[in-house]
């Protein structure tokens, strides 16, 4: 099939529909907390009262109402099979209120701020505090830290660790001002948890942990909850977690976190997560899981996080990224890395890789260094400057030994839209004599009957093979999308 010119009467819509594989709609997913009754038969908590001494009472399988109003402070460490429901405005807060302040000059102080967190994380240049987990709010604003008390500006704060003092130059007279204490609210190693219906906010979670930590548990499930202005991770998931129909947002480093088996990420909403400037090449962003076996990443709506959206990293298997809608996270919408099999299909990938432009990097669905990928049925949108759906492959080495293989990856029956030139297809990053220097192009990778539409106007076509950027002819001549189809508008 040549390339050709849609016309204005003919529908793109009804020449993709005639493929098979087509993704569902956009995603209907649920608010997170909704104000509702607990189950009869659950504990009642009440905010003025320790949430650990009455699940210490009650012991393993006891299940709690956290009824609405403020625990702050609050660290809980379940039992075996302990359940927590929220009313809809229980709310679990890991900061102090300040009250008291004091000036210094141009400066508002707060004496006696003992904070002082495991620095963890790589930072992007601009954001060179973000590693430190003390975070300043004023009306629920967060403030930025920075490393000098000379170089405090407007909506920015620093924290003088061995003088215990907090200095601000924003005025707090008649304001809501808090800052973080506790590390998370939910952690531990007890199995078979459940912490539904409540929102959990400002606590001072390190980098790559969660304000519900549940990493280090088997069977914890997370369900419409709301989980916000957290330091470093949202909330992090280990084997057999269950986390569905959450509002995940505004969080440090990053939404969702995690290692496992049997994992489940369903009809979540995580959005404007990495607000402290982590370096998103390291970790950050909306969901990233690594060294994880049976996962499943289905029907979220993931967007406008400072990062990628969702991620699988270092020796995955068996994920399934399904029905989701990922839009405008500023790396790679949805990047499978150094990990094995997986299918990503029937998805709605559009606008991503904004922060991120470098040579083929940043494009809305990227697997790298990775094989036996199936990536089908998405309808893909690129913003102009962007890549649609790449393979890239590094030379990676494998710890202990080996060389992760991009091959045996089929693309097939996509209809990717650029708003600029296109660019998609596989390429390779190695040097001559590297083991896998042809292995994009003899490693059977297959792309296939994928549908490419892009403007007259948008400049020369970037199709990537192996180590050539090509046209579309050109790329068709090498045996790649023999029932493609690149249509001009």
């Amino acid at each position: 099939m040549r390339s050709f010119v849609v016309g204005a009467a003919t529908s793109l819509a009804t020449l993709w529909m005639t493929l098979p594989g087509c993704p569902a709609a956009v995603p209907s997913v649920a608010p997170g907390v909704a104000d509702k009754p607990c189950p009869s038969g659950s504990l009642a908590v009440e905010p003025d009262s320790s949430i650990q001494d009455a699940l210490d009472r009650a012991g393993d399988n006891a299940a709690f109402c956290l009824r609405n109003g403020v625990y702050r402070l609050q660290v809980i460490r379940p039992k075996r099979g302990q359940h927590f429901y929220g009313e809809g405005r229980a709310i679990l807060n890991g900061s102090r209120l300040l009250t008291a302040f004091s000036r210094e000059g141009p400066y508002w102080v707060a004496s006696g701020q003992e904070q002082h967190g495991r620095p963890h994380g790589n930072c992007a240049k601009t954001s060179p505090a973000c590693a430190h987990p003390e975070s300043f709010f004023i009306d629920d604003n967060p403030l930025t830290q920075v490393l000098s008390k000379e170089s405090i500006q407007a909506g920015q704060f620093y924290h003088d660790y061995a003088g215990r003092r907090l200095y601000f130059v924003d005025d707090p007279t008649g304001r809501k001002v808090e800052f973080t204490v506790a590390a998370f609210a939910f952690g531990g190693g007890a199995p078979d948890v459940l912490i539904s219906n409540v929102i959990v906010e400002k606590y001072g979670s390190i980098a790559q942990k969660g304000a519900i930590e549940g990493m280090g548990a088997v069977g914890w499930t997370v369900e419409n909850c709301e989980v916000r202005l957290n330091s470093g991770g949202g909330l992090t998931v280990g084997t057999g977690g269950r986390v569905h129909d959450n509002d995940i947002h505004h969080n440090g480093q990053i939404g969702i976190g995690g290692v496992g088996r049997d994992i489940l990420i369903e009809n979540n909403r995580i959005w404007a997560n990495n607000t402290r400037g982590f370096n998103f090449n390291w970790e950050a962003g909306g969901v990233k899981l690594a060294l994880s076996d049976g996962v499943v990443l289905r029907g979220n709506h993931v967007y406008d996080n400072n990062g990628s959206g969702l991620w699988c990293d270092i020796n995955c298997r068996n994920v399934l990224y399904e029905d989701n809608l990922v839009e405008r996270n500023q790396d790679a919408g949805i990047f499978h890395e150094i990990s094995f099999n997986a299918a990503i299909r029937n998805n709605i990938v559009r606008h991503n890789g904004n922060g991120h432009r470098k040579w083929l990097w940043g494009p809305d669905i990227l697997v790298a260094a990775s094989q036996d990928v199936e990536v089908y049925g998405n309808v893909v949108t690129v913003s102009a400057g962007g890549c649609g759906i790449m393979l890239i492959d590094q030379g990676r080495p494998m710890k202990g030994g080996g060389t992760y293989k991009t091959r045996n990856n089929t693309v097939r029956r996509n209809e990717t839209t650029f708003e600029g030139a296109p660019c998609a297809g596989g390429a390779s990053d190695t040097k001559l004599g590297d083991e896998n220097f042809t292995i994009i192009t003899d490693g059977n990778n297959v792309f296939d009957a994928n549908v490419y539409r892009a403007p007259l106007t948008g400049g020369p076509a970037r199709f990537a093979w192996g180590h050539a950027i090509l046209e579309w002819e050109e790329l068709r001549q090498r045996g790649v999308e023999p029932n493609g189809a690149l249509v001009l508008y």
